[in-house]
């Protein structure tokens, strides 16, 4: 790695860095192609089958992997070489993305496939985690992890409302999945070019002896060893298990939201909630300097409480829409545009922001404190238990929150979002002040 010569946590100085810069890219085209390819997957069992439980089999074959192995496979990760883990895992994917060119309408193959594209990916995500640090100096590590983190939700928001649906649409059959492969091919390439300097650990010695059933089962007891016995880990991890599945909960409201609320077209979602990922870019940038003042531990129970109020004000511009649309200047405002609802649209385009500031605030302080305190031989699995948390914790409100938000209305859902989350950040702060001999302060900067 070499010195930028920037200031400390700039975007500039983590992009000069080429590591970075290809572990980024890859992640970014990895991701977009992943989210594009669970779409058309999705379209096509929907056009094959018009069943919604046949929707909800794909979508569980996906999820389930990660349930049920996920935390096991972040003890190869910890142990193979991390750089060519990502490599692999990508030239994997992209023949396994490759094979669904050739899939008759057989719903039994195509879940068979996905699980194992599943399984595939469930080795890359906490790779991708754990080299962060390997590739950054330590500077860098907020301004990092808060790119990889937005990166991370605008992938899910370019593979689903994007990309996925202009391949349905002007891709003839099933080339759609070429494409998806060649992207995945393409990032395996750029991986070769990273420099990920890190030791190669494998099972051995007297763990290996017994067995390798009980040399992995060892290794897992020891990362929930530390989780369970490092208070900053275990309520980090808890923050992203929690951000995570409230992001895919306000992800799935949206569209509902945008036309019974802002009685716009629901694909205008990404217009409307676009002001998040300014949000989040603007925490990015905030984090170092904050973080230079006051622990992470604290910035991220400020995110939790911030994210709150955004969703309690996004539920009361829902009951308070027509006195917002009445004020004389939102009167004008609408007139103008054209759009009936111009001012609520700004009101809650200026509210997205604030939930995607909480957003960062909560999710790249919790993920740096768990790559300072976690060392590396553990991180692969305290990253695979965290992921492996937040999709199980995401079945619920893929299963029920629908249906819920059509039975007693999509404001009523928000705010009991809202309340949900500040009942989460009362419990995680009194715990923290039950807590607070036991917590070990977050690192400081070398340069602080």
């Amino acid at each position: 790695m070499t010195e930028s010569g920037l200031r400390r946590g700039s975007v500039a100085g983590v992009f000069g860095n080429p590591s970075f810069l290809y572990l980024w890219i890859a992640q970014a085209l990895s991701q977009t192609a992943l989210n594009a390819t669970i779409y058309i997957l999705l379209v096509r069992v929907e056009e094959w089958t018009g069943s919604s439980a046949a929707v909800s089999l794909l979508i569980l074959s996906f999820i389930i992997p990660s349930v049920v192995m996920g935390v096991a496979a972040g003890v190869f990760v910890d142990r193979w070489p991390k750089k060519r883990v990502l490599i692999v895992t990508n030239l994997l994917r992209a023949v396994i993305v490759a094979t669904f060119v050739i899939l008759a309408q057989d719903l039994a193959l195509v879940i068979l496939v996905n699980l194992a594209y599943s399984i595939v990916s469930q080795f890359f995500l906490p790779a991708e985690a754990t080299s962060i640090p390997q590739v950054v100096e330590r500077k860098d590590l907020l301004t990092a992890n808060g790119l990889f983190n937005l990166t991370m939700s605008a992938a899910q928001l370019m593979g689903f409302v994007i990309v996925g649906p202009l391949m349905t649409k002007s891709l003839p059959g099933n080339s759609a999945y070429l494409v998806l492969a060649a992207v995945y091919a393409v990032c395996a390439a750029l991986l070769t070019l990273m420099r990920l300097p890190e030791p190669a650990l494998g099972l051995e010695g007297d763990k290996l002896a017994k067995g390798w059933w009980h040399a992995i089962t060892d290794e897992l007891k020891e990362g929930w060893r530390l989780l369970v016995n490092d208070p900053s880990v275990s309520i980090s991890v808890s923050h992203l298990t929690f951000i995570n599945s409230l992001i895919l909960v306000i992800g799935m409201l949206a569209p509902g939201y945008v036309s019974r609320v802002l009685n716009i077209r629901p694909d205008d979602a990404v217009l409307v909630l676009a002001p998040a990922g300014v949000g989040m870019l603007a925490g990015i940038s905030l984090l170092p300097r904050l973080s230079a003042r006051w622990p992470k531990e604290h910035i991220a129970v400020w995110g939790i409480f911030i994210s709150a109020s955004g969703l309690l004000a996004l539920g009361l511009a829902g009951v308070f829409s027509d006195p917002i649309n009445a004020l004389a200047p939102f009167q004008a405002l609408s007139a103008a545009m054209g759009l009936e609802s111009a001012g609520l649209v700004g009101v809650v385009m200026l509210l997205a922001l604030t939930v995607g500031v909480g957003y960062a605030a909560v999710n790249v302080a919790a993920q740096t404190l768990v790559h300072e305190r976690v060392p590396l031989e553990l991180r692969g699995r305290i990253f695979a238990t965290q992921f492996a948390f937040a999709n199980a914790a995401s079945v619920l409100p893929l299963l029920f929150l629908g249906s819920l938000a059509d039975l007693f209305g999509i404001v009523q859902v928000t705010f009991v979002g809202a309340f949900v989350v500040f009942v989460y950040g009362i419990l995680t702060y009194l715990r923290m002040r039950t807590l607070a001999p036991a917590l070990s302060p977050s690192l400081p900067h070398p340069d602080a």
